[in-house]
């Protein structure tokens, strides 16, 4: 049997979420909502969804920051939705990663439409597991393994190895490391990443026998070279 395909709605407003939990749930969805940026990356991050549907005013940090951490996150379509119907809003959010752009209020069917839409566009394949050179991770089972060898990770220590993996040769800031691992609402400093790359160094380079993640001096890190 087909898995339902998985839709994340990140919405502030409690009667939003409501609605289009409903309308997805009778279209044969399987959705899950968050009321705010920080849930909706950590529900994106450990759920893998097919499609993301983001308000743009959410407190604390608003849609159009959060969608570059999405897109650091997952290849989804994301849906932005908005009160605010300016072109200059519009545009940000396409340059941003958007692939639609829906104003409140809507209609159920056009929101529907738009979505199905979405999702039939060429598309990476979601994926639960991630491999790079002798590396390989689990998304579902949240394991990890170095040439065959698995090793014991924290749930932070595994997040952080995920979005290496996810993005190989891409070279990673501290900030946008704690913008990814932990969420946009933390209260850590930037020399977390330090300590927590120092860690998950000693578990993973031991199988492999080399470093696996690259220190860019001045600018962050990466999973091999740039």
């Amino acid at each position: 049997m087909a898995l339902a395909t998985r839709v994340l709605v990140v919405d502030d407003e409690a009667n939003i979420r409501t609605l289009l939990e409903t309308v997805l749930a009778d279209e044969g969805y399987d959705v899950r909502s968050a009321p705010d940026g920080q849930v909706g990356l950590r529900v994106a991050k450990e759920w893998n969804p097919d499609a993301i549907v983001l308000d743009v005013m959410l407190p604390k940090i608003d849609g159009i920051a959060l969608l570059p951490m999405f897109r650091r996150l997952t290849e989804a379509p994301i849906l932005m939705l908005s009160a605010m119907n300016e072109t200059h809003t519009k545009l940000e959010g396409f340059e941003g990663g958007a692939d639609d752009y829906i104003a409140k209020p809507f209609e159920a069917p056009e929101f529907l439409a738009r979505l199905n839409a979405a999702l039939r566009r060429p598309r990476l394949k979601r994926t639960s597991n991630y491999r790079f050179a002798d590396l390989h991770v689990d998304v579902d089972a949240r394991t990890a393994f170095r040439n065959d060898e698995r090793f014991d990770l924290t749930a932070r220590e595994f997040d952080l190895l995920l979005a290496f993996v996810r993005n190989p040769n891409i070279v990673f800031s501290r900030d946008q490391l704690l913008d990814v691992v932990w969420g946009a609402d933390r209260d850590v400093t930037p020399n977390a990443v330090e300590t927590y790359v120092s860690y998950l160094r000693a578990k993973i380079d031991r199988p492999g026998g080399r470093a696996a993640i690259r220190t860019h001096r001045g600018v962050g890190y990466s999973l091999g070279e740039r």
